[in-house]
């Protein structure tokens, strides 16, 4: 059995920067509010919690998040509290592309989105080099299932 891929050490630090700018426009509209509505001001630990958890979230995810890839199927686990598993047979995919977002993009990440008839699988916080082989590795075998369907067809 294959093993599983873990992210690279610039995936946690991409996480860690979003969950930061995350918590602190949160944190900010929550302290806003409070000020403003003059609620309570011990309501102000809410805010406190968010960053506090901003700064923890990243590293227990990073620890989860795993792939991996065979011949035949797409394997992603993820999962903060609880681990999610999505499992894809590569030839039921209808499209790959590949995104990066502004903040991906300073650490050199993209992330590979392969569609199915059910939904899509995201695979995060991937090193762009490492994405681009991924989504070509894909398309190829998505060509292969195609060309074994159509000679397996007589067509």
């Amino acid at each position: 059995m294959m093993n599983y891929n873990k992210l690279c050490k610039k995936a946690r630090n991409c996480m860690l920067v979003a969950e930061i700018l995350l918590a602190l426009i949160c944190s900010g509209i929550i302290t806003l509010i409070i000020l403003v509505a003059g609620l309570p001001k011990w309501l102000l630990a809410i805010a406190g919690i968010i960053c506090i958890a901003s700064l923890v979230s990243p590293f227990i995810r990073y620890e989860r998040y795993r792939y991996r890839f065979t011949d035949e199927e797409i394997d992603v686990k993820e999962g903060i509290i609880s681990i999610q598993r999505n499992v894809v047979p590569i030839e039921r995919l209808h499209k790959i592309s590949m995104q990066s977002g502004p903040i991906d993009r300073i650490f050199g990440l993209a992330k590979v989105i392969v569609t199915t008839a059910g939904g899509d699988v995201v695979i995060r916080f991937l090193e762009m080099e490492q994405a681009e082989q991924i989504v070509e590795r894909l398309k190829n075998r998505i060509n292969q299932y195609a060309k074994e369907e159509k000679e397996g067809t007589g067509e």
